[in-house]
């Protein structure tokens, strides 16, 4: 009051805004309609490249709806995929398809990948689900006939003994009831696609589908493969290092992409050896079935050992022994040998699975490489008419088809666990014996005892042990898989796999408490649920974006081989392994759309700020 001149000590009003708050304010103003303008204008571009985009694709048409056609698996898996062998086609091969008007799966490959590779996968993911269905029945089978009293005779390996919580022994029967229903499985999973009556997926394979023979037919066919791409329902990527490395293979995915716009769950990439390496855990856990069937009523299931155990154990102690011996007989009877051939396919495995990405991240046009020189020619003016310029083009798989291939590695985790549960089945049979012998002879607490060891060994005692395995040879240092060093990653494998085989059948008979079985199965079952989910990152990151300036383009394309044979060397290059030039676990650096993004929520936060200042 006494800076206004009051003398009554009254309050004085209000001043009023001074002149910079009002300029303060209208800054704050013109902030807002800037950013407001960027958004409504970065929307507006979006919308007309859509728009634009959708009027190129009206280019992808079927010009002739006679050499529309398509296959069907029965006819490319014949014969073991004999199709495969060569990519040189006769009259005959082009009769194997018929006209159509939609096709069911897009069958994207490269002809430089071995062709056995390519038929195991697509033999797994046609008849792998009738050929556990096959395989399940005819254990279902076998069981009724052993409760009718009508066994179907099979080689008995002698009675098995386990110590019970009460000190009684309980009585096992093993024997190879289980090798029917694995051999049922095996047959199904190879000649499935040629049961009659099987509802057979029609399919786009260009040996089939385009004339290989009649010059003209053939380049018809060429010039419409948009129009292939546009009606088929699904893409199956047959993923090997040298996919990316032909122009036709990227030219395929990325129209497919844009054609569908949002190619989440209708595009699948498969890497190769992925079915290859179930197959094996297959046949391991088979064989592994198979000795444990042989070795385990001579040694550590045998009438001597058990009644060694209630003589010289103490009760308390039975539990630990146990676990003990089947530890030790797994390490080194079972796993030790086949888990170093075990730790090559989970290396090979996961080192595709970074190649993937590397390849796609760092994709560029002058790596991939084309037989033909027309044929660049036709694909480079294609993609400068659908996407704007091969600059744009190769965005695209850097950052979009980079996104969906990430995506689809990490849902499943390292390996799916519909796989792993494929390759375990010869426990699920072996255990069903023992379980339909005890019910039979009213064993209830056997019985109930071997249900929770056929669920732990089948669903997650090898989602563990495989999904750690994996891991562990992502993780593993090189510099440390030197000389002894190379025996880490296997022997890690031998162990977890023992531990986790000796918790199970150590519970398995009655000795342990339910108050302890029961926790130990729920640990189980979290940890599966760990090793199957996406909390595993991909080393290297979510896709990180590279900038894709032409500019930028020209200066790195100074370090790409020039030449014929260049695609030759970027070919040696991806089998050599991952390549030091290729910034994968790089920070995130946004492409010019994320940058004006990122313009915006930073000047709004600026707005918000200056806000809050000047109400201060």
């Amino acid at each position: 009051s006494q800076a206004n001149g009051s003398d009554d000590g009254a309050l004085a009003p209000m001043p009023t805004r001074s002149r910079s708050a009002t300029s303060l304010k209208g800054a704050v103003q013109k902030l807002k309609s800037a950013a407001n303008f960027s958004v409504a204008s970065t929307q507006r571009r979006q919308r007309r490249e859509r728009q634009q985009c959708t009027a190129f694709l009206q280019e992808l048409a079927v010009l002739h709806p006679e050499l529309l056609r398509a296959t069907n698996m029965r006819l490319v898996l014949r014969r073991f995929g004999r199709i495969f062998r060569n990519s040189s086609g006769a009259a005959s091969t082009f009769d194997m398809s018929k006209p159509v008007e939609s096709i069911g799966k897009f069958i994207s490959h490269a002809w430089s990948t071995p062709g056995w590779l390519k038929t195991v996968a697509l033999m797994y993911h046609e008849n792998v689900c009738p050929a556990t269905v096959a395989a399940f029945a005819t254990a279902m089978c076998l069981a009724t006939l052993e409760f009718a009293g009508v066994g179907v005779p099979m080689p008995l390996v002698g009675p098995c003994y386990l110590v019970a919580d009460n000190n009684n022994l309980y009585q096992l029967r093993f024997d190879f009831s289980f090798v029917p229903p694995c051999l049922v499985f095996v047959l199904v999973l190879l000649l499935g696609h040629e049961i009659p009556g099987l509802a057979q997926t029609t399919c786009f394979l260009d040996k089939c589908c385009i004339h290989q023979t009649d010059q003209e037919k053939k380049l018809q066919g060429i010039r419409q493969l948009g129009g292939f791409l546009r009606v088929s329902q699904r893409m199956v990527i047959l993923w090997q290092p040298e996919y990316f490395t032909r122009l036709w293979c990227v030219y395929e995915l990325a129209a497919f992409h844009y054609i569908n716009f949002d190619v989440k769950g209708i595009v699948d990439i498969v890497p190769l050896k992925l079915p290859v390496l179930t197959l094996s855990l297959f046949c391991y856990h088979f064989l592994a079935s198979a000795v444990f069937a042989v070795l385990g009523p001579t040694l550590i299931l045998s009438e001597m050992h058990a009644t060694w155990i209630l003589e010289n154990i103490p009760e308390l102690w039975i539990l630990p022994w146990r676990f003990c011996t089947y530890f030790g007989f797994f390490f080194f009877g079972v796993h030790l040998i086949p888990g170093f051939v075990l730790w090559k396919f989970c290396q090979w495995h996961m080192e595709d699975r970074k190649m993937l990405l590397q390849q796609l991240r760092g994709f560029r046009m002058d790596m991939a490489g084309c037989e033909v020189e027309s044929d660049r020619e036709f694909i480079e003016g294609k993609l400068t008419a659908w996407f704007g310029g091969v600059a744009e083009f190769e965005l695209v798989v850097r950052n979009e088809v980079a996104e969906l291939a990430a995506r689809q590695l990490e849902d499943g985790g390292p390996i799916p666990w519909t796989m792993l549960f494929t390759a375990s089945l010869s426990h699920i049979f072996m255990l069903g014996t023992v379980i339909v012998d005890a019910l039979v002879r009213a064993e209830w607490l056997v019985a109930a005892h071997c249900v929770l060891a056929g669920i732990a060994l089948s669903c997650f005692t090898d989602a563990i042990a495989v999904g750690a395995g994996l891991r562990l040879a992502d993780r593993i240092p090189r510099r440390w898989q030197v000389g002894v060093g190379k025996l880490i990653g296997p022997i890690l494998l031998v162990l977890i796999f023992s531990f986790l085989n000796g918790i199970v059948l150590a519970m398995m008979g009655g000795a342990a408490p339910w108050l302890i079985v029961i926790p130990i199965y729920v640990v189980l079952a979290f940890l599966t649920w760990l090793m199957s989910g996406r909390w595993h990152r991909l080393r290297g990151g979510r896709a990180s974006r590279p900038i894709g300036t032409s500019e930028e383009q020209s200066e790195d394309s100074q370090h790409v081989p020039q030449g014929p044979d260049c695609c030759d060397q970027q070919h040696a290059q991806d089998r050599e392994g991952p390549q030091p030039d290729v910034d994968v676990e790089g920070p995130f650096i946004p492409d010019s759309q994320g940058q004006e993004l990122a313009g915006f929520f930073v000047g709004s936060a600026f707005v918000k700020a200056v806000e809050l200042h000047a109400a201060l």
